[in-house]
Parts: C-alpha cells; sequence; structure tokens
C-alpha cells in the first residue's frame, strides 16, 4: 500500500474522497445551483481547473452524463442523447459477473479470498470467499477486513461509493491485500482515489467479457484495470502480466 508520506498528500487524499461521491453532473450541478457558475461551459472549467483536467474534456463528459440521466443543465448535444454506447445497460448493470479465469489468478495471488463484499449468491458458487455480502447486506454497512476480492458495481454512485470504502479499509489497516476489477476510466476521480493506495495496476489487454447467470458473454465497450494493494507484488506481476501491462 501507498501511504501518504506527507501531510500535504494527506489532505490532498481527504479532499479527493469526498469528490469521489459525486459525479461531474452532480458537481456541475452543484454549482449552478448556488450561483457559483451561470452556465455548463463556466461549471466544466472550474471543475477541470480545480482537478487540472481538460476543460473540454470534462464538459463533454458532463454532456454525456445529462444524456444518460435524461437530464439538461444545458443544451445537450443530440449526438449524445443517440449514442447507445453511452447508455449500454452493462455500464449499469450489477448482476455480470467475472470471467473464473480472473478469479482463479486471484486466488491464486491472495493465497485464498477472505471477503466479497459485493456480490451474489450465484457468484460465489465459483469466487467461494471465506465471506461475502450481497446487495441485501449491503457490503457499504458492513466491516471489511483480511483480503479482498472486489468487483465492485458500476453504477456510477456505487462504484465511487465501493471504492472510497475501500481505501478507508485500507487506511485504516483492517484490508491488508486487495485486488479490485474496475473499467479503466483512468479520468475519474474515483480511479486515482484508488490509485493512491495501490501498489500495482494491470490494464487489461482487450476486454474482459462478463457473463450472465447463464454464460452469455457481455459486449463491454471499453477495457479493465485490476488493482493490487498489497506486498506479494511479485506474484502479481508473474500472474496477471498474461492480461494485459502493469504500472
Amino acid at each position: 500500500m501507498k501511504c501518504p508520506e506527507s501531510i500535504e498528500e494527506l489532505q490532498e487524499l481527504e479532499r479527493m474522497i469526498p469528490l469521489c461521491r459525486k459525479t461531474l453532473y452532480e458537481q456541475a450541478k452543484a454549482r449552478i445551483d448556488t450561483g457559483a457558475a451561470c452556465s455548463l461551459h463556466e461549471a466544466s472549467r472550474q471543475i477541470a481547473d480545480e482537478a487540472g483536467k481538460n476543460p473540454e474534456s470534462v464538459e463533454r463528459a458532463i454532456q454525456r452524463e445529462q444524456a444518460d440521466r435524461g437530464v439538461t443543465l444545458s443544451p445537450v448535444s443530440e449526438k449524445f442523447k443517440s449514442n447507445e454506447h453511452f447508455r449500454t445497460s452493462f455500464t449499469g448493470d450489477n448482476e455480470w459477473y467475472t470471467p473464473a479465469k480472473y478469479i482463479e489468478a486471484a486466488r491464486k495471488v491472495l493465497k485464498g479470498i477472505d471477503l466479497d463484499p459485493a456480490t451474489s449468491e450465484f457468484a460465489q458458487k465459483y469466487i467461494q470467499a471465506k465471506k461475502h455480502y450481497t446487495v441485501k447486506d449491503n457490503g457499504l454497512n458492513n466491516a471489511w477486513d483480511g483480503k479482498i476480492w472486489l468487483n465492485p458495481p458500476y453504477s456510477r454512485d456505487l462504484l465511487s461509493l465501493f471504492i472510497e470504502k475501500l481505501v478507508q479499509e485500507v487506511l485504516s489497516e483492517r484490508v491488508k491485500e486487495a485486488i479490485v476489477l474496475t473499467h479503466n476510466y483512468t479520468d475519474t476521480a474515483w480511479f486515482h482515489l484508488l490509485n493512491t493506495v495501490s501498489d500495482l495496476i494491470c490494464f487489461t489487454k482487450g476486454r474482459v467479457r462478463f457473463v450472465d447467470d447463464k454464460g452469455v458473454e457481455a459486449s463491454p465497450t471499453q477495457g479493465s484495470a485490476f488493482f493490487y494493494i498489497g506486498e506479494n507484488q511479485e506474484t502479481f506481476k508473474e500472474v496477471f502480466g498474461e492480461f494485459g501491462f502493469i504500472r
């Protein structure tokens, strides 16, 4: 785990945690609602300046999210409303499962999985964690400890909350080792937040084809990333190196 090495780094981490709770759209809406910005363009510029991002990229991301939500802060380009790439059910569906070969690789690195905090009874047939939380248990309200496998719900709000929860448990030293599977959305606050406590990241070559409970493969629209937190870094490199490049 990469721990903050100075007061400044700790303060930056604390600043990022609340940002992770809000999507770019929600941040922009809050600025417009409070009068801090008078337009989507101005709100996008402010958010980009604070995060060190490209203002045009931030504005496009907010426009896409507006189209997904069916709401408007300012006129939304029709190309976003009609582009199913951004409305695919896969990105918000919480019932797609990780292919077995990746679970087997994670188990090999972790030497067993103590907890899967975001799962289902069906998935546990092959994940076989010592303890697991389903949607009925609400893993966000329970303690996490030991060696964690986490494939968080991919809906925007839930994903950020699960990443924030993991970071807090790692910093508290209750979680000793973890492997986390997410989309490779390197421009998001949650991705950067998770990176602050991660030791290695495997960016997949090709796309992880998640499966449903009937074994039907999804058609993902983006690549994935496996985050590793822990001391067995050489083992992670050896095992996950076949899936992509590691940084």
